[in-house]
């Protein structure tokens, strides 16, 4: 444990003494975020159907720099999350928290709302980190296929783990592209590929992105238009002298019904994508190295679509989409995420209907 932990760890103990005098409210929900400062995605809808059921709803949202102010904001933070844990029945999660799991409160529950449809790589206890992830309560998931997975990586039982699919998939086939026309009307009658990878490397070692050479691919491509969306930790990366649109502050679902194919790699957004039947493709020219040092819980026979290591390749499966396998695309669909009925969310409110009443 490094010092910075150990600080941390004896100011919530004096806060703890502090606070002795504050109570749990029954009634209270506590959203909890470090990497978003308003309500969106997930959260938003759960808290718009929460509305008129009689709870207390608070909010603890922030987004941190990764500097020196950015940590002494996060130490502030964390002392405020213990009190949040103490005045709460319920606190709601969509990241892994530190907080939580050095220490909960007996009878505060938490429930995890992870903010992917499933895991195509290894996370949170599988890998290498700098605490074990435990004391949550509950968990969702998009199939039951992601039960062991989620029951390893949060320090749960797999009957802690519920199916409940994402609130956010219920908006999927929803999402509004008219505006996304209007800001960028050279994509109007445009073959579209969206690129969205996730990112190399973790909090501890720092991150980092593998792409392809999108101007070198767009000129082999002449009838293409290349949107390309970076992880939310990457976001402020961008591709200079090219044609493709930085769409790193559109909304990913908006992109993704506007496209023809989508382009990844081990992103979790495989499984929202596959929901649209479209076709997409790995570019993932480091498939051998990610598998060994960090490891995938889907295996490459399974991946939705063709696997590429090159830019010559990625231009031949773009090519030849023709001729793609929506059988396999399909078959993995349904084995990972189960649930496009639109009801994912009340789904949710009706397990945190539960967890409220004890």
């Amino acid at each position: 444990m490094g010092l910075s932990k150990i600080i941390l760890n004896i100011a919530l103990a004096v806060v703890d003494l502090c606070t002795f005098w504050v109570r749990q409210d029954p009634k209270r929900i506590t959203f909890v975020s470090l990497t978003q400062d308003h309500l969106s995605s997930d959260f938003a809808l759960i808290d718009q159907k929460l509305k008129g059921k009689g709870y207390h709803v608070f909010y603890n949202l922030i987004r941190f720099e990764k500097n020196l102010k950015g940590d002494f904001l996060y130490f502030l933070n964390c002392l405020k999350q213990w009190v949040d844990l103490k005045r709460s029945r319920l606190v709601i999660i969509n990241d892994n928290n530190y907080v939580i799991s050095h220490k909960k409160p007996e009878n505060t529950k938490v429930l995890q709302i992870w903010h992917a449809a499933g895991a195509i790589k290894k996370f949170g206890n599988d890998i290498h980190r700098r605490y074990p992830i435990r004391n949550y309560d509950a968990v969702i998931c998009s199939a039951p296929a992601w039960k062991p997975v989620y029951a390893r990586a949060f320090g749960v039982k797999e009957q802690q783990v519920y199916v409940t699919g994402l609130p956010r998939i219920d908006t999927l086939m929803t999402a509004d592209t008219e505006a996304f026309y209007r800001k960028y009307p050279q994509a109007r009658g445009k073959k579209i590929c969206l690129y969205a990878p996730t990112f190399r490397g973790n909090i501890i070692d720092g991150f980092q992105r593998i792409s392809f050479d999108i101007k070198k691919v767009e000129q082999m491509l002449p009838d293409w238009l290349i949107l390309y969306k970076f992880h939310p930790l990457l976001d402020d990366l961008q591709i200079q002298d090219c044609q493709a649109i930085n769409a790193n502050k559109e909304d990913l679902y908006v992109l993704m019904q506007v496209s023809d194919c989508m382009v990844s790699d081990f992103s979790s957004i495989l499984l929202d994508y596959s929901l649209l039947g479209k076709p997409q493709i790995g570019y993932i020219p480091d498939y051998g190295t990610y598998e060994q040092e960090i490891g995938v819980n889907i295996s490459k026979e399974e991946y939705p679509g063709p696997i590429c290591t090159n830019e010559t390749e990625l231009v031949q499966a773009i090519q030849g989409l023709d001729t793609y396998d929506y059988e396999k695309e399909r078959a993995f669909q349904k084995t990972y995420i189960i649930h496009n009925d639109g009801k994912n969310t009340d789904r949710v409110v009706e397990l945190i209907d539960e967890m409220m009443k004890g």
